[in-house]
């Protein structure tokens, strides 16, 4: 027998007490892990299957929750498609008397719209927002071709939903869009309102400052808000500041909820202010021609805006000619009685009717001056509109002015430039009142870089 090392005996040992081994006893043992395993793979799905199941139910309920807020919506739309009032105003339910009446004189008008006008009542649901036991829903009803929206308020009580009194806590999250140079902040009805809003003041406001030469562009803030009581306007505490009520407070165009009358009176506010920064706020005087001129500026500047015609003639043949920015330089000159002589130096030419202009509001507006300063008994600015050189003219100025005009609205539909006998430049103005077929013709004269009335 050699002689052997530590480590060989504690070799053998190990592979003794190995051979040794229980094989049951390490199989049991096997058996138990995969019997663990499978214990909790069955317990993890019992609890997967039974939240599985809760959400389902839950789901199910709020379809059914919500599925009878439609039909409840759908039957009172259904009677107010069919006239039958009394379904209709079972379907309200407020604490007081007031909702109830209120609704009714709702259900005549839409009664007396359908003799009207072509609407229907489609009782389409473009929105469904429940949470626990309020809901707003809006419904679509397509009036004269063009599809509208109304937001309705409900209540679930014990005997089922039913419509209530506007709820304005629950307009949906407070949000903000943000553009170049404006903010919009709003509530969640008003998403869409508000990017079509935004988008269309950035655009707006890079028109007009590139026009006026406003300077640096000013950063614009509106609020939507949802007040039946808010008129449009700017913040008595932030001169960039506006507030608009919600279009969805009552009937809004569901196509285009930044329709063409809540366009017209955003772009109004926006060209008054941005005016107001780049004339230094001059306030012409009436019945000065500079009167006229900021108007037709203000109303060039909303067509432009609103992409509308507006009518603003001479302007608009000012900015075609030389440019926006001339438009900019006219107002930076106009002083509080400034006369239209100032065209031609903002055109840079050197007598108003090498100007090229189209003068047809400018008469238009002349015209309907004289009316009101003969109700005024101004007779001093009513003779200011006359070419009183010449006494036949003088004589028919006073003549006029001892009759009181009435309201129709005569309108110039033409005015080409002519040459008169006397060599001055003359307007040959066709003129026509409201209703009438009749045309009358009435004459301007260049006096002194002014068109006067020369007959």
């Amino acid at each position: 027998m050699g002689i052997r090392l530590d480590w060989e005996i504690e070799a053998e040992q190990g592979q003794i007490k190995s051979a040794g081994e229980n094989v049951v006893a390490a199989r049991q043992r096997r058996v138990a892990r995969v019997r663990l395993l499978l214990f909790m793979l069955v317990v993890v799905g019992v609890v997967g299957a039974v939240a599985a199941l809760i959400m389902w139910r839950l789901r199910t309920v709020d379809e059914q929750i919500a599925q009878v807020l439609r039909n409840t919506v759908d039957a009172e739309v259904t009677a107010l498609r069919i006239g039958d009032e009394a379904v209709f105003l079972t379907a309200q339910r407020s604490a007081s008397d007031d909702w109830t009446e209120q609704q009714r004189g709702v259900f005549d008008a839409y009664q007396q719209m359908k003799l009207q006008q072509d609407i229907q009542l489609t009782g389409q649901i473009l929105d469904v927002t429940i949470n626990d036991n309020r809901a707003r829903v809006e419904v679509q009803e397509i009036i004269d071709g063009v599809p509208y929206s109304q937001i309705w308020f409900y209540w679930r009580y014990d005997d089922g939903w039913r419509h209530v009194p506007p709820d304005y806590t629950f307009w949906g999250d407070v949000q903000t869009y943000q553009g170049e140079g404006v903010n919009v902040r709003y509530q969640s009805v008003d998403a869409r309102l508000a990017h079509e809003m935004g988008d269309a003041i950035q655009a707006w406001l890079q028109t007009g400052c590139a026009a006026l030469a406003c300077g640096q562009q000013p950063e614009i803030s509106l609020d939507v808000l949802p007040d039946e009581a808010l008129q449009m306007s700017w913040s008595a505490n932030n001169p960039w500041q506006m507030q608009v009520p919600s279009p969805y407070v009552g009937r809004a165009r569901s196509d285009m909820p930044f329709d063409v009358e809540l366009q017209f009176s955003v772009a109004n506010l926006l060209a008054e202010r941005l005016l107001a920064v780049s004339s230094s706020n001059v306030q012409p005087v009436y019945p000065t021609d500079a009167y006229y001129l900021r108007q037709a500026i203000l109303s060039w500047l909303v067509g432009r805006f609103v992409q509308v015609d507006t009518n603003a003639f001479v302007i608009d043949s000012l900015a075609t000619q030389y440019g926006d920015a001339v438009v900019g330089r006219l107002l930076q000159s106009l002083q509080a009685d400034s006369n239209v002589g100032i065209l031609a130096q903002a055109a840079g030419v050197a007598s108003l009717e090498q100007a090229n202009l189209d003068w047809r509001d400018f008469l238009t507006w002349r015209l309907m001056t004289e009316d009101e300063l003969i109700r005024r008994r101004d007779d001093a600015n009513f003779l200011s509109l006359y070419d009183t050189r010449d006494e036949n003219v003088r004589s028919l100025a006073s003549q006029r002015f001892t009759i009181i005009p009435g309201e129709v609205q005569r309108t110039v539909i033409s005015a080409p430039l002519e040459i008169g006998a006397d060599g001055a430049p003359m307007l040959r103005a066709t003129v026509q009142a409201d209703g009438s077929v009749t045309q009358e013709e009435v004459l301007f004269r260049l006096v002194d870089q002014v068109w006067r009335r020369a007959n």
